[in-house]
């Protein structure tokens, strides 16, 4: 072995580190790599090299071609002297490479070329985050774009935010409550105190803990805030317990009775994304959508739109490089970026910081209110989707009323958009009370590529329906609600998204001053839902089961079966793939409104490893 290739095997190894940087709430996986596996195994250190004979300094150069004049055989000899450290430092490479390979040889049980099973690791967890929505905003005059101005809202206008932290099984609730949306967040109030002493993380490598619908048991329970006003965009903050991710969960609830504004619009908080869609928003004559971004992480966000209207993809040069600050805000009025665009669909990303977004959308007939409401995420392109809530008018009251001059839209229907390159056949099937109902061409259409596409649902039946839509290529679909007690009175409207299966203890608040029911369907077959009421002091009461019927739309009272005290409630579903939405409304009045659940979550975070070349 050469003198080098000693020094090369004594020479420490390079440490490897393998990290990535996660949200809050998965933590980060990381590890060094043993040191020293360049030793050799005698582990005796290499001696240093002799240094090599050389002619004595000032002995003159032999020309290297003859007949030429000295300059330029000086010159060829700088030449060849310049080239010596990069020879050198090739060598000092190639040598260093080949140490590294013998190391991994000479060690015992080292293959270089073994691959590891993958094993599930469980990852720390973090703060869970959600930002709820802030009032309803009026712009100011024809404000257009990023940043508008905004009008003082009606003196009739609430807001009111309700929200709840769940307990872990033994009874102990996790540290909760509402902050200021702001760079150095401030608690508006607290929902729970962190408690005193947090046992350690019992999930180990491989198994993480796992998760049982509560049915009231005595040790379990909730902190509720109930109809607290604010008066702007907030975020809902719960510390993990015991390695575990708290589970809590919030909405906020406007209602105005006069204004432009005038209606109902909710939204449930949600949990920061870098990737959501959203749909149901319109720009013509009379119609005014304002998408919100928030940032409630401590990294900034730059944000990109993709706009999709019924005439194809819409190009926006000003929906791209939209900087989202750490805990702020930031409005755009669509007009701006998509204007008269009678269907519009929206793809946000981010990268950097996880964001979330609604769309205001309000309309003004003329002089008349003609509704408001908060257009939330709706679920990722996919070949099925499931809408429940989709509650339809009288078909006759409602042909009255969409006949007037202007009020078109003002009447349920499908809203189905195409991001890819290809166009897609659509199958649509509406499960109401008594099973699936017809709809108009037997529910089946072909939806444009790049495109927002309808089809009207007045033709049903009064009542509330769940739609199953399938398609050969992957849509993003929703429905369009719309509501009134009669023509020229006030007019509402809603959106309802498409909803993912529901899992095991799904929260939800049950906001003061307006009725709440829920919707329930099971398409494939039945299915069992568990609710839980929760009371404003945070007990939990006696579970009640609602029994699904394969194909058949359930919708339960929250008074009726939850009981009049009841604050918020646990949802559970078992059997058949399962969904469900909360509707609000208000006795007399066209207000209608529509809650997705969140989601449930995981209570811990896992991710496969696997280690080898």
């Amino acid at each position: 072995m050469s003198e080098d290739q000693k020094k090369a095997n004594n020479a420490p190894a390079d440490q490897g580190v393998v990290s990535g940087d996660a949200p809050a709430d998965q933590g980060v996986v990381s590890g060094d790599a043993p040191a020293d596996q360049g030793a050799t195994q005698s582990g005796k250190p290499a001696k240093d090299a002799k240094p090599s004979k050389s002619k004595k300094a000032g002995a003159p150069a032999k020309d290297v071609t003859e007949g030429k004049p000295a300059r330029a055989s000086r010159g060829k000899v700088r030449a060849r002297a310049r080239r010596w450290p990069a020879v050198l430092a090739g060598s000092t490479t190639a040598v260093l490479a080949v140490a590294a390979v013998a190391a991994g040889t000479l060690l015992p049980g080292a293959d270089a070329t073994a691959r590891l099973s993958p094993g599930a690791q469980v990852l720390p967890v973090g703060v869970s985050l959600a930002n709820c929505a802030g009032p309803t905003q009026l712009l100011s005059g024809s404000a257009a774009g990023t940043d508008p101005g905004f009008s003082p809202n009606s003196s009739s206008t609430t807001t009111m935010l309700n929200a709840l932290a769940l307990s872990a099984p033994d009874g102990v609730l996790p540290g909760a409550s509402v902050d200021a949306m702001a760079a150095k967040p401030a608690p508006l109030f607290t929902i729970s105190p962190p408690p005193a002493d947090a046992p350690a993380a019992t999930a180990g490598p491989g198994t993480p803990a796992t998760m049982a619908p509560l049915t009231g048991a005595a040790k379990a329970r909730a902190a509720v805030v109930r109809d607290k006003a604010v008066d702007a965009a907030s975020v809902l903050r719960a510390l993990p317990y015991a390695g575990q991710s708290a589970r809590s969960a919030g909405s906020v609830v406007v209602t105005a009775g006069d204004g432009d504004l005038r209606g109902l619009a909710a939204a449930t908080c949600q949990t920061p994304s870098n990737d959501f869609w959203l749909s149901g928003a319109g720009t013509s004559v009379g119609r005014t959508a304002v998408l919100v971004l928030a940032n409630s992480t401590t990294t900034p966000a730059t944000v990109t739109l993709g706009l999709f209207g019924a005439t194809g993809p819409v190009q926006a040069p000003g929906g791209k490089a939209l900087v989202i600050a750490p805990g702020t805000t930031r409005s755009v009025v669509l007009s701006g970026l998509a204007p008269d665009q009678e269907l519009l669909s929206l793809h946000v990303n981010s990268t950097g910081g996880a964001v979330t977004g609604i769309i205001q959308q309000s309309v003004l007939r003329g002089l008349t209110p003609g509704g408001v409401d908060f257009l939330q995420p709706i679920g990722a392109p996919a070949s099925e989707a499931v809408i429940p809530g989709v509650r339809v008018q009288d078909p006759a009251a409602a042909a009255k009323i969409s006949a007037q001059s202007g009020y078109a839209d003002a009447s349920a229907a499908l809203e189905v958009t195409v991001p890819g390159g290809t166009d897609a056949v659509v199958e649509v099937k509406a499960y109401g009370p008594s099973g699936q109902a017809a709809l108009p061409g037997g529910g089946v259409f072909t939806a444009a590529a790049g495109k927002v596409s309808s089809l009207p649902l007045s033709g049903l039946p009064q009542g509330t329906y769940s739609l199953s839509v399938t398609s050969d290529s992957a849509v993003v679909a929703g429905a369009r609600l719309a509501d009134a007690t009669k023509p020229g009175s006030a007019v509402d409207f809603a959106f309802a998204p498409s909803a993912g299966r529901l899992g095991v203890n799904h929260l939800a608040t049950l906001p003061g001053g307006v009725d709440s029911s829920f919707a329930f369907t099971a398409p494939a077959g039945a299915a069992t839902v568990t609710m839980v009421p929760v009371s404003a002091a945070g007990v939990l009461g006696a579970a009640k089961t609602v029994e699904l019927k394969a194909g058949v739309t359930t919708v339960v009272g929250a008074d009726a079966l939850l009981g009049k005290d009841a604050a918020a409630v646990l949802v559970s579903a078992s059997g058949e793939p399962a969904y469900g939405s909360q509707l609000l409304g208000s006795k007399g009045s066209a207000n209608i409104a529509v809650l997705p659940f969140a989601p449930a979550g995981a209570e811990t975070h896992s991710v496969e490893i696997t280690t080898g070349y």
